[in-house]
């Protein structure tokens, strides 16, 4: 039986007012079945006519414990834009947007918001609860790595190289294992065409001339990993000016964080765990020479990784934001419970530097 939750209307600064009542959502058939969250909306506002009535409703979710946010998120609503002659009657509309259980289930605030002329005013507020998706027992991971995606990198996602590394085993966290980590590493590493030279009992270190993808304790405490190249940087000084005419790589270095709450699969992370998958894939992406790229963007190259958010392939991931990621394939160990959090979202980090500067004749 569905439980309405309305909120007493509220008059905003000007001229609107709202009200929003939210029907309580049934709980989910499935452990990756959204929920629909439906609400009634009503709005009426007090105008000039000669100065303009238009106006658009939306509403935005916030956990119950945070103050409402005009920042629209991806369970939200955005409503039609009622115009000049609309917008001066009262209108009543039905608001409806998806939750995700398996990424956060428990109470939540809905904020609704009148929009005109580039301010956002709140109208009214409204609680309600997200159920809790069914639990099923937690997959174990394949020792081969047959719940890992191979597939290779795609040309446009970023370039592919060959050169070759070593992977370390040192410094593997208990949580992790060293073989799960070796067989995620090979993997990551071969869907940017990266060789595998052999692996060492060496910690990964910056400067000793040697190329290695392991766990190290040197790693910025706010990053989850950083990929270091160091270079020799060729000039040429012609017509009495100096010219880079060439760079040479001598070192490149994979250094993941050691102190982190690391996912190793199988499937997408709960939302309280960083997944290694992504991260390797990531850092290798800088090793083979691809730069970052802009937050929901396709593809793993994102400056920062939040806890419950993946990469696996251009129709596998996810990024909470972001519209655009596929919906179909959401984690399914979340904890309930557990709340999605971008601010969280710690750097992936390149470091690219010049040991040497070298004057050509």
């Amino acid at each position: 039986m569905a439980l309405a939750v309305a909120a007493a209307p509220a008059t905003a600064a000007g001229s609107f007012q709202g009200t929003l009542a939210v029907t309580q959502p049934s709980a989910p058939s499935g452990a990756t079945t959204p929920v629909t969250v439906t609400a009634a909306v009503t709005l009426s506002q007090q105008c000039d006519a000669s100065s303009g009535c238009a106006y658009q409703p939306f509403v935005t979710t916030v956990a119950a414990s945070s103050a409402c946010t005009t920042t629209l998120t991806s369970a939200g609503w955005s409503g039609p834009v009622f115009d000049d002659a609309s917008g001066a009657q009262p209108q009543q509309a039905t608001a409806q947007w998806q939750e995700r259980p398996w990424i956060y289930a428990g109470p939540k605030r809905a904020c609704l918001y009148a929009v005109a002329g580039g301010q956002a005013a709140l109208l009214a507020e409204a609680t309600y609860d997200v159920p809790s998706a069914p639990t099923t027992p937690p997959a174990k991971p394949d020792p081969n790595g047959r719940d890992l995606v191979r597939s290779a990198i795609p040309r446009s996602v970023g370039v592919r190289r060959a050169y070759a590394y070593t992977l370390s085993t040192a410094n593997i966290p208990r949580s992790v294992g060293a073989k799960r980590y070796a067989v995620i590493a090979k993997v990551a590493a071969s869907r940017w065409g990266l060789r595998l030279a052999g692996t060492t009992t060496r910690a990964t270190r910056s400067g000793d001339r040697r190329d290695y993808v392991g766990f190290a304790k040197d790693v910025p405490s706010v990053a989850l990993g950083v990929t270091r190249i160091r270079t020799i940087r060729y000039y040429r000084r012609e017509n009495g000016r100096t010219r880079v005419v060439g760079e040479r790589v001598v070192e490149r270095d994979l250094s993941l964080a050691v102190n982190v709450p690391w996912w190793v699969g199988p499937g997408p992370p709960p939302a309280d765990k960083v997944d290694l998958q992504t991260v390797i894939v990531h850092e290798l992406g800088h090793y083979a020479g691809n730069g970052h790229v802009a937050n929901c963007t396709n593809s793993p190259m994102w400056t920062g990784l939040a806890p419950g958010e993946w990469w696996y392939s251009r129709a596998n991931w996810f990024q909470f934001g972001c519209r655009n990621a596929p919906g179909a394939t959401m984690a399914t160990t979340a904890r309930a419970g557990a709340t999605p959090n971008r601010a969280a979202a710690r750097p992936l980090l390149v470091q690219r530097t010049v040991v040497r500067r070298v004057l050509l004749p």
